[in-house]
């Protein structure tokens, strides 16, 4: 899948990066007393359906902007107090904003969520360690807006990955077997009728991945119920 290889690549990217910045600043503290500073890694992913392209924006500046259900992977950025928001494309308005503190050599994914009337930002922690030898390790969160509560399966499967999640909710970071072809597929919860499903997803030993319910179940155009599913690491 291509986006998720450009999701891999700019990762890769992002942890060289953090490593370059820790190094150069550590040389400035030869002549200088002051801690090397270890950046931190923000990601943005737009789940806002119905909503157009968004700006992502931190302290002010853009730093790129995302239409429904996109993410450019990690971006570098100081740690701590950073203003995040979220405005239309080219818009100088925001939707919604939020401070959030950002620790050092730590990891977030900010979703922009819920419709237009009603965006929010939805701020998470990424656990990025690496999974036990042989594992994947996965995610699951509920970003469609009026859904009820959901679990997430492997499909044939006996018991649920992630159980009843409503809207906003997530899990943590659980592992997974790799499988070169998994269909996963949701369910309300306490219900066998399946409401979407993903298939031919490819999880790899060692990597980490989110999958997300996204989407309107009123609708049945590019923004109805589904799953989509992205590469942390």
């Amino acid at each position: 899948m291509t986006t998720h290889s450009k999701k891999l690549n700019i990762t890769a990217k992002l942890f060289c990066a953090l490593f370059a910045l820790t190094i150069i600043l550590a040389a400035c503290a030869k002549s200088d007393p002051t801690p090397p500073i270890e950046a931190a890694g923000i990601g943005f992913i737009h789940a806002s359906p119905g909503t157009g392209a968004l700006d992502f924006v931190v302290d002010g500046q853009k730093v790129n902007s995302f239409t429904y259900t996109q993410d450019f992977g990690y971006y570098t950025a100081y740690p701590g107090t950073r203003l995040i928001g979220v405005a239309k494309k080219d818009s100088t308005t925001y939707l919604a904003k939020d401070t959030v503190n950002l620790k050092p050599g730590t990891f977030y994914s900010f979703f922009v969520v819920d419709t237009l009337k009603s965006t929010k930002i939805l701020a998470l922690e990424d656990d990025l360690t690496a999974p036990a030898a042989d594992k994947a390790k996965i995610r699951f969160v509920n970003l469609s807006p009026g859904s009820p509560a959901l679990d997430l399966s492997i499909a044939n499967a006996d018991t649920a990955l992630v159980k009843n999640k409503a809207f906003k909710a997530f899990s943590s970071f659980a592992p997974i077997a790799p499988n070169a072809s998994y269909t996963f597929e949701v369910k309300q919860t306490g219900t066998s009728s399946v409401k979407a499903t993903l298939p031919a997803v490819k999880i790899e030993a060692g990597k980490i991945y989110t999958i997300w319910a996204k989407g309107l179940a009123s609708k049945t155009d590019s923004t109805a119920f589904g799953l989509s599913i992205m590469p942390n690491k």
